[in-house]
């Protein structure tokens, strides 16, 4: 495999032989939103070069995918084209890439699509992007998906319905699925809660049995919608509005600092044992059973783990950072950077910058940094005074604060400046409150700058 580490080298892997680089390159082009790229991956979405037994064309997908990242309007009509192939798949692909893309060049193409009797047409994000570009005048035809045998098909029609007409009944349709007793379904609905925006769903949301970083992605989503809305609105609205947003980022910091559970909803509880458990008799059988229970599918085993981890003697808690350097197993690094967070020594300082650092590979790891970057904020760092320790996490966290993909990590580092609370976390914080176009991260970065002055008022 050859190294993909700029915008060059991943162009470059679109030519390759082999068809992995070429797939990887595409996949580096979006995640990086490499604008230059625009005119190779719509290349791309004609490239035929590799085609799987059932007749898709992954990279066609994945460029599709990738241009909806970047977000230049200058790909739709290729994009549109692909809507031509036979490729089911590759059609969801270019769909989501349109949503993302939201131009107004799109209408009669997508109203063309769904007159036409497709074999797994995916309605489901097809419906999706006709609401997300406000295509009312198709609204007879979308009534009968709200009977759709599909679960997932009935949110979104009633998604599309409660944003065409504002009816409440629509609304009511998708947050009762937050209650399905399959978990996709719930997640589905949750997510066109998020397309929704509207505050009224914040509660449901968060009562809903679905992982903390489906509701992270959701909270977000309707508080951006909100904020941006704010200016619009009556005083007396407004003021209402207010406290929702306070209660929401209170809220969002608690599931910034616990998200665990990573893309995977873990709800299995812990079988109680009629013979109460013997302690540990060593420090190996100590750490095998924390380890094992940071592996367990059971949160509260998992919790149980860390609880190990956080009482164990001094001679455990003063090598879990080495422990962290030696282990890959993701479930159990993440249980590490949680009892390191609780202890809040600046010894784990080396090891939670590393974890910040991360490249993201999955959920889990996004999870792992967001976790790491709020506890680099819970250091004491009056009474643990270490000058060279705090530059070292002031640099990462300014990296942090800055970084471009990763929304919850940026969040993070709002958390933890504003637990550093010094000039530096201020000033950083104030300069990047000029640059910020992030809704959200804007406002939480006002919320720091603000508590941080009062906390320091005479």
């Amino acid at each position: 495999m050859i190294p993909i580490n700029s915008t060059q080298s991943a162009l470059e892997a679109l030519d390759h032989e082999d068809a992995g680089v070429r797939y990887h390159g595409a996949w580096w082009l979006g995640k990086h939103r490499a604008f230059e790229a625009v005119p190779k991956l719509i290349d791309c979405l004609k490239d035929e070069r590799e085609i799987t037994s059932s007749g898709g064309y992954p990279l066609r997908r994945q460029a599709a995918r990738s241009l909806g990242m970047i977000r230049d309007a200058s790909c739709v009509h290729a994009l549109l084209e692909t809507l031509e192939t036979d490729d089911v798949q590759l059609h969801e692909a270019t769909l989501r890439a349109l949503i993302e893309i939201k131009s107004d060049q799109c209408s009669s193409s997508l109203i063309n699509y769904l007159d036409k009797d497709i074999h797994n047409k995916p309605i489901e994000a097809l419906i999706e992007a006709l609401a997300s570009l406000r295509i009312w005048q198709v609204s007879e035809k979308i009534q009968p998906f709200l009977r759709s045998d599909s679960e997932r098909v009935v949110s979104s029609a009633a998604s599309f319905f409660f944003c065409c007409t504002g009816d409440k009944s629509y609304l009511d349709q998708v947050v009762a699925l937050l209650n399905h007793e399959n978990r996709f379904v719930r997640q589905s609905a949750a997510f066109d809660l998020a397309r929704i925006g509207t505050l009224a769903a914040a509660k449901p949301i968060l009562a809903a049995n679905i992982p903390n970083n489906v509701k992270m992605y959701a909270i977000r989503a309707i508080l951006s919608d909100s904020l941006l809305k704010s200016t619009k609105r009556e005083n007396n609205q407004e003021a209402r509005n207010e406290e929702v947003h306070d209660s929401l980022f209170t809220t969002l910091d608690e599931l910034t600092r616990e998200n665990f559970a990573g893309n995977l909803l873990i709800s299995q509880e812990v079988q109680k044992s009629t013979n109460p458990e013997q302690p540990p008799s060593s420090t190996a059988e100590l750490i095998s059973n924390a380890f094992k229970r940071l592996g367990s599918p059971s949160l509260m085993e998992r919790e149980q783990g860390i609880k190990l981890l956080v009482n164990s003697p001094e001679s455990i808690k003063g090598d879990l950072h080495n422990l962290y350097f030696s282990e890959s197993d993701q479930d159990i690094k993440m249980g590490l950077v949680k009892a390191m967070a609780k202890l809040k020594d600046r010894i784990y300082i080396p090891a939670l910058i590393d974890a910040v650092g991360v490249e993201i590979g999955n959920h889990c790891q996004g999870n792992i940094r967001r976790v790491a970057a709020c506890a680099l904020g819970d250091i004491d760092w009056i009474q643990q005074a270490d000058h060279q320790s705090l530059t070292i996490t002031m640099d990462k966290l300014s990296w942090t604060l800055q970084y471009p993909d990763d929304w919850g990590l940026r969040y993070s580092a709002c958390i933890a400046l504003e637990g550093i609370s010094d000039a530096r976390a201020r000033d950083l914080l104030i300069e990047t409150s000029e640059q910020e176009t992030d809704p959200v991260i804007s406002r939480r970065i006002n919320i720091a700058i603000a508590r941080m002055s009062k906390n320091n008022d005479p």
